[in-house]
């Protein structure tokens, strides 16, 4: 299915994804370890800590995230990140693209759905889905469009056209909802 990608195509989903909670506005690593788990995005999208800091660093170093340090009390010194304006762009395209591969509707689509909806934007929930229809329906286009030579082949195909046709089925049934909630 392709699609235009994020502007930095080199961010990972883990990356990007951790670039849009930060639209949420600033937060420390821990706090961003947290509000995955409260949004359900590890079950997803599974984010150890030393994972989640690997990203913030590498974040920083693409210059699409900076951070100050903030201490409480006789604790020590925290790193609390926030977007910088490449890096909020980059997030925004992340959030408003579709994904480029059926595989990526489990994952990659679900975390931006979720971070969609804790950013309270309904209308660009509804139009990401929209897309999402529109890419997964030029995917089975193409798909009903090959002509297998071999048996094995064939059996990719339609293993491929079915699963295109359950992802459009599905979504089609989440635009129907009244809020378009899960």
């Amino acid at each position: 299915m392709p699609v235009q990608s994020c502007p930095d195509s080199r961010l990972s989903p883990g990356e990007a994804a951790v670039l849009a909670a930060l639209l949420l506005g600033p937060r420390h690593g821990y706090e961003l370890a947290n509000l995955f788990a409260e949004l359900g995005i590890t079950e997803v999208l599974p984010m150890e800590q030393p994972t989640l800091y690997g990203y913030l660093r590498s974040l920083e170093a693409a210059g699409h995230v900076a951070w100050r340090e903030e201490r409480t009390g006789s604790r020590p010194p925290r790193k609390v990140y926030s977007t910088t304006e490449r890096g909020r762009e980059a997030a925004e395209a992340w959030l408003a693209q579709p994904v480029e591969r059926l595989r990526q509707v489990r994952q990659e689509f679900l975390v931006k759905l979720a971070l969609l909806d804790a950013l309270g934007r309904a209308s660009q929930r509804r139009a990401l889905i929209a897309a999402q229809v529109d890419a997964c329906r030029a995917y089975l286009e193409r798909v009903n469009g090959e002509r297998p030579a071999s048996p094995v082949a064939k059996l990719s195909r339609s293993s491929r056209a079915s699963a295109a046709a359950a992802a459009i089925t599905w979504l089609e049934s989440l635009l129907a909802r009244p809020g378009v909630e899960p």
